[in-house]
């Protein structure tokens, strides 16, 4: 495999620049722009085009237009399932390609993640899962970020019901009461359901946060020592 300290540095450099941003702009709003993760799309077709797999080219540029389509739409399902048959087919397959196309997937309809963090998902496995691979030995990125994934977002959940708790504020189940004074401070941070003495505020998790941090440790340390 063709490897470039020249190219993993401009890709880390992006991404540094990518998820400082999308982490701000999902704190502060809870969205983020389309186009932020497309320079990520960009490194990972630019790399790929380096190495002369052409068919990960063509994967890349499919999996990032199923991105920028109405995620309830069938193209948005069709195209994924078609770049995994492509890569099987013509022997691009890898565990970061697969990953790559069940993340995807997860983003239909918006059901389990947000568009925004399936591009930052699916971009940076994309990435990074052949770049940055001699940085920390046998480890495999799209693996490490996964585990990472899951560490940081539990990590933000508690983080988030112990300030809930600490702040006086009421649960019901998962949710939380309905809170005037909190819902009025921060309207981007909740959304509302039913009404009433029924209703309960649902928090809106920032997943941009723990995704970014997932694949910043993800570059930098590898797979953790538990799992080696």
């Amino acid at each position: 495999m063709l490897f470039s300290y020249s190219l993993l540095m401009t890709s880390f450099a992006v991404f540094a620049i990518t998820a400082v941003y999308s982490s701000i702009s999902d704190m502060k709003k809870r969205s983020v722009n389309s186009f932020t993760f497309l320079p990520m799309f960009a490194i990972a077709t630019l790399y790929y085009a380096y190495i002369h797999d052409y068919y990960l080219v063509a994967f890349t540029i499919i999996l990032m237009v199923a991105t920028f389509i109405r995620t309830d739409s069938y193209l948005y399902f069709i195209l994924p399932i078609t770049a995994f048959v492509m890569a099987m087919i013509l022997g691009a397959m890898s565990i970061g390609t697969i990953i790559a196309v069940v993340l995807t997937l997860l983003g239909y309809r918006e059901t389990l993640f947000g568009i925004g963090d399936v591009k930052a998902e699916v971009s940076y496995i994309l990435a990074f899962q052949y770049i940055s691979r001699p940085l920390f030995g046998a480890s495999v990125f799209a693996i490490s970020f996964l585990i990472y994934l899951s560490i940081f977002s539990v990590l933000a959940i508690a983080a988030f019901y112990v300030h809930a708790a600490i702040i006086g504020l009421k649960f019901r189940g998962i949710h939380l009461a309905y809170d005037e004074a909190e819902y009025s401070r921060n309207r981007q941070k909740y959304r509302v359901i039913g009404s009433g003495d029924q209703a309960i505020m649902s928090y809106r998790m920032p997943f941009l946060v723990p995704i970014n941090l997932a694949a910043l440790f993800a570059v930098l340390i590898g797979l953790p020592q538990m799992f080696i």
